[in-house]
């Protein structure tokens, strides 16, 4: 029976980075509206060239256990020792982080001073 591993990801800034332990699967789940949409990723590295790549194996709208069940029914199809998991609660949504918006203060050009007749003239 494959090993089940939390998401586990590294923030570089903004990105969230995901770095899997291949080969391995990930199972994530998302809900749009409401309804669950889960998949199967394969992920694997290239014993030639070092790439990593991928597979989506399964993309089914149902839930997460049904997801999971799936990936550790077909694990041992792959020689899979590890499943990575993320699951979305109903309702929530990723958010990412506001960035703060610093608006520099303009100045306003200067008018040039108008010109004055000498008196007399």
């Amino acid at each position: 029976m494959p090993t089940i591993i939390p998401w586990s990801s590294i923030e570089i800034g903004d990105l969230d980075v995901f770095a899997p332990s291949p080969p391995c699967l990930v199972v994530h789940t998302s809900y749009i509206d409401g309804e669950p949409e889960s998949s199967v990723t394969f992920f694997w590295q290239d014993e030639a060239t070092g790439l990593l790549n991928h597979e989506v194996l399964f993309l089914r709208p149902v839930g997460f256990d049904e997801a999971l069940a799936w990936a550790q029914d077909h694990a041992p199809t792959k020689n899979i020792e590890r499943i990575h998991v993320r699951h979305a609660r109903p309702g929530t949504r990723a958010k990412r982080k506001a960035k703060k918006k610093v608006a520099k203060a303009r100045k306003q050009p200067k008018r040039a001073k108008a010109k004055r007749k000498a008196k007399g003239r």
